[in-house]
């Protein structure tokens, strides 16, 4: 993970917060498409909240180490996945 990256959420997806979860639903041109919602833990949802086309990804974590007292080494392992995750479903550019 390059910590130097900046991501921005993809016009491709919508997310609600429903009852205290995050969830994002990819748009499609036909509700035959229509496979997936993605609900999003505490702390991905987290991480999806400070995803604003601004933040580095350095400081994206750096926040979440603060918020949730995990150590930096977990942080950037999860942050790692969670932004895979996001890519192979089109919702950070």
């Amino acid at each position: 993970m390059n910590e130097k990256n900046i991501l921005k959420k993809s016009e491709e997806v919508v997310s609600r917060e429903i009852e205290g979860e995050t969830i994002l639903l990819p748009l499609y041109k036909s509700s035959k498409d229509m496979n997936y919602i993605y609900t999003l833990n505490k702390t991905a949802a987290a991480a999806w909240r400070l995803i604003d086309g601004k933040k580095t990804l350095h400081q994206i974590k750096e926040e979440l180490v603060k918020e949730y007292d995990v150590d930096e080494e977990k942080a950037v392992k999860q942050l790692s996945q969670l932004v895979k995750d996001l890519r192979s479903i089109k919702a950070v550019k």
